[in-house]
């Protein structure tokens, strides 16, 4: 029987998940599973479906006079990914990383299933098979070796000469803050400035370098408190010295933009493109780009250094954002608000409150332009080009964030800390490879690699454990037996 998982919606426009059948051209119903609105919970009906097609299958399979004294003899076990496993592992091997077992499998659980350390254990010995002591794996975390970092890297930039055809003239940098599930501080993790809106709580600062591809190559960890502009040099030059790069050019966002960075940079022969903050110019600059530059999509103009560019998307964008603030400043001018410095185009002299139309009219000027600093000659098409690869390392981060779920961190010490980080961005290098290789998503990739799944039954009179690998369909892909 070709067994499939139905997804359809209900009269409550819940999803409802069924194990369905066809015979002769019809629809059965053979199992209605549940419904829900919640995506992880669909998630998990998806996996009870699966889990029940595979108990079905054996059924029918090992059981096919379907008699009463065989079904007392037999016990169903669950299911397991080893599949998802088994896939992961040679992807892992591939970038040869010299780590112990625990350390492989917490990178492989990490892309699994994200969460803890507590739970990836759990999950490990749950839907694996494969048991580590928790003493053993706490004390493990607790040690750690720059030298691993470092040898680690080296095998990654190996994977991106070979894979992505790296020469270590280009790279993106960017910052991302992963906040702890804690309120209490201490020398390393402290609060800033936070990403993630957790002001409260303290957090570490993470510097990443990745190829133009998006894929990670080095990274640096920082105090909680540390400035994003201050990463920049240190995370770079470190990067440039230890794998003594020649030519190199570096793509930032604003954020770095600093005349002690971009002095640093030249005394260091390093070329740079990073994202200018229009509005912090002085007003005869802007006033000569609103002049000369023409708003047509596409253009651009150059003034020494700085490269401005128009887009006609940005132009919508920007008016948007302008009119909302505008409107805002209106409805609250004239009242009592005590957040009245919240407001970007009120201003308030004591005696009454009034629009800042010089703000306004500065404002208007850059509708629609970006732009870029940099050293290089190259013409400004592909400056900005350049540039734009920069939401590669974003998206990078998003995969750590969401997928990962690097953050929160619950860990105190500084050496579990670094542990924690190091798992968390290899197991990012590998999901950012099989995304790029794949030219899909990691969610997609891991939800079709669970998708496949391996039925166990275990015969109580003999000990032996039969296995149906079983795909998202019921069908079964492979059968294997093996002693208890």
């Amino acid at each position: 029987m070709n067994f499939k998982i139905r997804k359809t919606k209900t009269a409550t426009n819940k999803t409802a998940i069924q194990v369905v059948c066809y015979i002769r051209r019809k629809m059965e119903v053979l199992k209605h599973i549940g419904s829900s609105d919640n995506f992880f919970e669909i998630k998990k009906l998806e996996e009870q479906a699966i889990n029940w097609i595979g108990l079905e299958i054996n059924k029918t399979g090992l059981f096919k006079d379907n008699k009463d004294s065989y079904f007392k003899n037999y016990q169903y076990l669950g299911f397991r990914y080893s599949y998802a496993y088994e896939f992961l592992e040679k992807i892992y091997n591939k970038f040869n990383f010299k780590l112990t077992i625990l350390f492989k499998d917490l990178i492989i659980a990490r892309i699994l299933n994200p969460g803890s350390k507590k739970s990836s254990l759990e999950f490990l010995n749950t839907f694996l098979d494969i048991q580590h002591s928790k003493n053993v794996m706490y004390k493990s975390i607790t040690k750690y070796d720059d030298k691993i970092k470092d040898n680690t890297e080296k095998e990654i930039l190996s994977i991106a000469q070979k894979e992505f055809c790296f020469d270590f003239s280009f790279v993106l940098y960017d910052v991302t803050t992963l906040y702890f599930e804690s309120f209490k501080s201490n020398e390393f993790k402290r609060p800033g400035f936070s990403k993630d809106h957790k002001h409260n709580q303290p957090q570490v600062v993470i510097g990443l370098v990745t190829t133009k591809e998006g894929f990670p190559i080095s990274y640096q960890i920082f105090k909680g408190n540390t400035f994003e502009g201050n990463t920049f040099l240190p995370c770079i030059l470190d990067f440039k010295n230890k794998h003594k790069i020649g030519s190199l050019t570096v793509v930032a966002d604003s954020a770095m933009l600093s005349k002690q960075n971009l002095d640093r940079l030249k005394e260091s022969g390093l070329n740079y493109i990073i994202s200018s903050r229009l509005a912090n110019l002085k007003e005869s600059l802007i006033n000569k780009i609103d002049r000369e530059i023409t708003r047509s999509d596409g253009k651009s103009i150059r003034i020494d250094n700085l490269i401005v560019g128009y887009s006609n998307k940005r132009y919508t964008k920007d008016k948007a954002e302008l009119f909302k603030q505008i409107e805002k400043a209106k409805s609250k001018l004239n009242t009592n608000t005590e957040k009245i410095t919240n407001i970007k185009y009120l201003k308030n002299d004591k005696i009454k409150q009034y629009l800042n139309q010089e703000l306004i009219d500065k404002n208007t000027k850059l509708l629609g332009l970006k732009g870029y600093v940099t050293n290089l000659k190259t013409n400004n098409r592909d400056i900005i080009d350049y540039y734009s690869g920069l939401v590669k390392i974003e998206h990078a981060f998003r995969i750590a964030k969401s997928d990962l779920e690097a953050r929160p961190i619950y860990h105190h010490k500084e050496e579990s800390i670094k542990n924690h980080t190091l798992i968390c961005f290899l197991a990012l290098c590998i999901s950012v490879y099989l995304e790029i290789k794949n030219k899909r998503s990691i969610g997609t990739i891991t939800e079709d690699l669970k998708s496949i799944t391996d039925a166990k039954i275990l015969n109580k009179i003999t000990g032996e454990i039969l296995i149906d690998r079983v795909d998202g369909c019921g069908k079964v892909l492979k059968l294997e037996q093996m002693s208890y």
